[in-house]
């Protein structure tokens, strides 16, 4: 999906994307639909940072209240916290960042406990910067992968992973520059949608969301 000069263009991406959507058919009816298993009152972590990618993170969120799972946004403190646009444009070789909304974080990461969620997710952006940099946020992640709970990451959200503990011998997909951390860190790369390794479901950005979040409530269904 890139043009004559080697960049993404915003056009070719959100083709990508409306291109899996049609492909997913049947995952997405399954997304719009109550899942076997039962989602109906679970809890689940949103951990978000200053400047996390906007779409992905409320995308999350109200998928996660349309399966009637109530979504807690966490975040350094409580607070209105500004999200960013992250887009491409053809002139340019790397993303564009805009102003995007504010959403408001119910808890600060201090005063999460870990054992009162089911699940987390963590979308990308600049917000993984940050909260790889938290103590509080790095025991909370590290619950969930030493637990084997459903841990979603999108973008750059595996940034707080490998900070966190270890990624080795997981196979994973990420957004494509931070694809030589992920491999250095341990982990296998994978370019696709959504990669699904045991509880552990990791995408590569906002035009993947489609894919992405059926896969996460799958896992969440069987083993949150």
């Amino acid at each position: 999906m890139k043009n004559s000069t080697g960049s993404v263009t915003r056009r070719q991406m959100l083709g990508g994307a409306l291109g899996a959507a049609a492909a997913l058919g049947a995952s997405a009816s399954q997304a719009a639909s109550p899942r076997k298993g039962g989602l109906k009152g679970k809890r689940v972590l949103v951990g978000i940072g200053e400047f996390s990618e906007g779409l992905e993170t409320y995308y999350m969120v109200y998928r996660l209240k349309e399966e009637g799972i109530e979504p807690v946004v966490a975040a350094a403190t409580v607070k209105a916290v500004k999200t960013v646009v992250h887009d491409f444009e053809p002139q340019y070789s790397n993303y564009t960042e805009k102003p995007g909304y504010f959403i408001q974080a119910d808890i600060a990461y201090k005063d999460v406990v870990p054992l009162d969620y089911a699940a987390m997710l963590i979308p990308g952006g600049r917000g993984p910067e940050e909260m790889r940099q938290i103590g509080d946020v790095l025991k909370i992640v590290r619950h969930f992968l030493e637990k084997e709970l459903p841990l979603g990451v999108m973008c750059h959200g595996p940034q707080v992973l490998w900070a966190a503990g270890s990624v080795a011998g997981r196979t994973m997909t990420c957004y494509e520059a931070i694809r030589p951390d992920l491999e250095l860190a341990g982990a296998k790369f994978v370019d696709q949608a959504v990669v699904v390794d045991r509880a552990l479901v990791s995408s590569r950005g906002w035009p993947d969301l489609p894919e992405f979040m059926p896969a996460f409530l799958d896992v969440l269904a069987k083993r949150g």
